[in-house]
């Protein structure tokens, strides 16, 4: 999975921010759920709104009331995989990690919690792969391409840059090193959909060596 740290929000044309209620948000992650579901048993082209809504118990009036179309369900469904990544990333640090981490230990907890998180939620990793493949604009371009992924690398340069500074990493180029980082968190996504029995820890445990020894000064630990 690749994580944000800012939220997003959703307004409404008028630019205010949308306020539902919490049965509306309910039936929301409902219907979210079961596009997930939907889209892991048959596929983008299988995925509609009246699958949706079959799987969801509700009409197809229900899923339109929610979502405008296909489009904004399945580009919904995508960020709510990310934010659901970034709670459970922020879970994670704050229940093991002090304010004073060094960007070492910052890496880890990066390259820990993405790689966890991915091992534990198979179905939204498969979801979101099938969408972000296939799910194109009007234009034809990929909705979930380039675009969408520079932002995710601003957290990782932040971490290369500190580390640089303060000496624990060595030089190199922090974009550069942050799009490898993601490379591999995408790879082991496509890694555990194709053997479910792989040993995410020996996975994990190795990334982070890998990662340790690319960005370590040489004399430092």
């Amino acid at each position: 999975m690749r994580y944000r740290l800012t939220m997003r929000s959703d307004n409404h044309p008028d630019g205010q921010a949308s306020v539902r209620t919490f049965t509306e948000e309910a039936r929301r992650g409902q219907l979210i759920d079961c596009t997930i579901e939907v889209l892991v048993a048959l596929g983008y082209g299988g995925t509609t709104l009246s699958r949706v809504a079959e799987r969801a118990g509700v009409s197809k009036g229900v899923v339109l009331y929610h979502f405008t179309n296909k489009a904004e369900l399945l580009e919904a469904t995508v960020r709510e995989v990310y934010d659901r990544g970034i709670e459970y990333a922020k879970r994670a640090w704050f229940d093991h990690h002090a304010e004073s981490a060094s960007p070492p230990d910052l890496l880890h907890a990066y390259l820990q919690t993405n790689l966890d998180y991915i091992a534990a939620h198979p179905a939204e990793i498969a979801a979101t792969i099938e969408v972000s493949r296939n799910h194109r604009d009007s234009a034809g371009a990929l909705v979930f391409g380039s675009a969408f992924e520079e932002p995710i690398y601003a957290p990782l340069e932040g971490i290369f840059r500190a580390g640089q500074e303060s000496g624990h990493f060595r030089d190199f180029d922090p974009h550069v090193m942050a799009v490898s980082v993601r490379r591999v968190i995408d790879g082991f996504s496509f890694q555990m959909l194709a053997a479910p029995g792989l040993d995410s820890r020996a996975y994990t445990s190795e990334v982070v060596a890998l990662f340790d020894r690319a960005t370590r000064k040489d004399g430092t630990r």
